[in-house]
C-alpha cells in the first residue's frame, strides 16, 4: 500500500499521469492517494473528488477507482491499477456527521482523525498536551464504522489514537507510521499504541520517509525500512505489519505547491531543516529480497506486499463497500 500526496494542479484538470506511470512500470497493483487534507473546504473537497473521478474515468483502460477489495483483485487479474481515495485529516467533514457516507460513497476508503495537530476530533502527534478524543470523534468514529470508512490513526496523537482504537467496533490502520521504539520521532508511534491497534485486528504501514526512518535523515534504503518491518513483525506478528511508503512522485510540486502554503502544521519535529527525501516504489522489491535473504517466509512477504492488507480492508469494507450498514 502507498500513499502520495494528491497532484498540484487546479481542481478541475488534476494529474494523477506520474503515479499511474510509476505504479505500472513497478507492479503495484494497488495504492491509495491523498484526495483531500485539512485545509480543504467541504465544496473544494467535492470538487476534487469530482476531479479525481473523471480523470480515472478517462482512463479506465489503465485504471479503477475501487469500491470493494473484488474490484482490487479484479484489477490485478486484468493488468490495471486499483486505486482508492482518503483524507489526511477530518477537517474536510466541516463538523458534520453527515459528510461522512456522502464521502464514503464517494469513494473516501479511509480517513486519518487528525494531522499533527489538533482539530474538532481530537489531537494530532505534535500536540504536547494530546487530550485524547472529542466527544465529537467518539460520535465521528461511530459513524465511519457504521458507513465502513476505516478509521486511520497516521499523524494522529498516542493517547487520541489509543482512545479511538478503543471507541471503534471494527480494526483499524496506521497507514504510514515508523515505531518510535526504533526511531524516536513525534510522527512515529510507541509499541503501546502498535500492540493496541494488532488486538483490534488492525495493520500499520510501514513509511518510506527519511525523516522518520533514521537520524540520517537522507537514508531511504530498503535497510532503514527494514528495521521498522522487523521491529513490527517481532512486536505484533508479521500479519500486522504492511507497507504504506508515502510516495511524492514530484517532490519539487509537492514542497512549493502544498508544503509552503501550509507550513503552520509542520511547525515542529524537523521537517523542512533539510530537503526532505522520500522512498519511491522501487524499494519495495529490494526490502522484499533484503527480508527474504533474513529469513522471512514467503507467507510472510505475500502478507506484508499486499494480503495483510486486503485482510483488514475486507474486514471493514465487506463486499458492500460504501454501503452503510443496514441499509
Amino acid at each position: 500500500m502507498t500513499l502520495p500526496q494528491a497532484p498540484a494542479g487546479s481542481l478541475e484538470t488534476p494529474s494523477f499521469d506520474a503515479v499511474l506511470e510509476e505504479r505500472a512500470r513497478h507492479g503495484i497493483t494497488f495504492t491509495s492517494l491523498t484526495i483531500a487534507s485539512e485545509e480543504l473546504s467541504v465544496g473544494d473537497t467535492v470538487r476534487w473528488i469530482a476531479a479525481a473521478r473523471r480523470y480515472f474515468a478517462a482512463r479506465a483502460d489503465q485504471a479503477v477507482l475501487i469500491e470493494s477489495t473484488a474490484d482490487i483483485r479484479a484489477a490485478h487479474a486484468t493488468g490495471k491499477l486499483a486505486f482508492n481515495l482518503h483524507f489526511q485529516g477530518t477537517n474536510p467533514i466541516a463538523g458534520d456527521l453527515g459528510m461522512v457516507e456522502v464521502y464514503r460513497r464517494l469513494g473516501i476508503g479511509h480517513m486519518l482523525l487528525a494531522y499533527n495537530y489538533r482539530n474538532l476530533t481530537g489531537d494530532g502527534c505534535h500536540e504536547p498536551s494530546d487530550a485524547g478524543l472529542s466527544v465529537f470523534g467518539r460520535e465521528l468514529i461511530a459513524e465511519m464504522n457504521r458507513v465502513r470508512m476505516i478509521v486511520d490513526l497516521a499523524h494522529t496523537g498516542v493517547r487520541t489514537a489509543i482512545d479511538a482504537v478503543e471507541a471503534s467496533t471494527q480494526p483499524v490502520i496506521v497507514s504510514h507510521s515508523n515505531s518510535r521504539a526504533v526511531f524516536d520521532h513525534p510522527r512515529n508511534i510507541p509499541d503501546e499504541l502498535a500492540k493496541a491497534v494488532a488486538a483490534k485486528g488492525g495493520m500499520i504501514g510501514v513509511n518510506g520517509v527519511g525523516l522518520f526512518l533514521s537520524g540520517a535523515r537522507k537514508d531511504i534504503s530498503a535497510e532503514a525500512m527494514a528495521r521498522h518491518v522487523d521491529h513490527f513483525a517481532n512486536l505484533l506478528g508479521p500479519q500486522h505489519v504492511g507497507i504504506g511508503l508515502d510516495t511524492v512522485p514530484d517532490l519539487k510540486s509537492f514542497i512549493d505547491n502544498f508544503a509552503r502554503k501550509n507550513m503552520d502544521r509542520y511547525r515542529v519535529g524537523g521537517y523542512f531543516k533539510s530537503t526532505p527525501q522520500f522512498a519511491a516504489v522501487d524499494v519495495i522489491p529490494k526490502l522484499a529480497a533484503l527480508l527474504r535473504t533474513s529469513g522471512w517466509s514467503i507467507a510472510d512477504l505475500r502478507g506484508l506486499l499486499g494480503e495483510n492488507w486486503m485482510r483488514v480492508i475486507e474486514s471493514v469494507w465487506h463486499a458492500t463497500a460504501g454501503k452503510p450498514s443496514g441499509s
